[in-house]
């Protein structure tokens, strides 16, 4: 790559790093938005109720996890500055090719070129789906063949149902409400064939 086009992905790798330290540094400082440092030093938290806690608790985990993911997006930015510097910039860390242009311009802290990234990715893939099958297997008891056609997909009426077994009133009046129309379609639980 000419010294020309290195450049140009220092300028664009140096501005995404000063945008990120910048959008990172007013998520640390929220006094314009209202702290949550303030908020979680109440002395009691008597007068919150518990879904706002869980909602405030959520808001701070997704924040942390975009702080994460832009920290580690910055090391990247700063390994592939690190590269520019050595000369290395550009090249596949898994296979040694040069990744394509177009791939930078894209993603200019991209480490791997295309082919590498969809190798890494089916068997990423292939290992989840092995994964979902054996734990499908054996959460019905039953052993472990090549065939798939005893493999059933557990979906979330499915899930509501396993639970609803343990908590089922008998004539119970709010399922007379319609609250659970079609949640139970499986099974019969009045007795009337409805």
């Amino acid at each position: 790559m000419n010294k020309d086009k290195l450049e140009l992905f220092r300028k664009r790798l140096l501005k995404e790093k000063y945008n990120l330290l910048k959008t990172l540094n007013g998520m640390e400082n929220m006094k314009e938005f209202g702290s949550m440092d303030i908020y979680h030093s109440e002395l009691s938290n008597y007068d919150n109720h518990p879904a706002d806690i869980g909602t405030e608790l959520f808001m701070m985990e997704q924040d942390n996890g975009f702080k994460n993911g832009m920290k580690s997006t910055i090391s990247e930015i700063d390994d592939s500055l690190n590269d520019i510097n050595k000369g290395t910039y550009g090249i596949c860390r898994e296979c040694g090719n040069k990744i394509s242009e177009d791939r930078l311009d894209a993603i200019p802290y991209v480490k791997t070129c295309v082919d590498c990234t969809d190798k890494k990715d089916s068997i990423i893939d292939k290992d989840m789906d092995n994964r979902q099958f054996i734990s499908l297997k054996r959460g019905r008891g039953s052993s472990f063949s090549d065939t798939t056609e005893d493999m059933v997909q557990l979906d979330r009426e499915d899930t509501y149902q396993k639970v609803a077994q343990y908590n089922h009133v008998h004539n119970d009046p709010s399922f007379h409400t319609g609250d659970n129309l079609n949640v139970m379609d499986e099974e019969d639980l009045d007795g009337d064939g409805i």
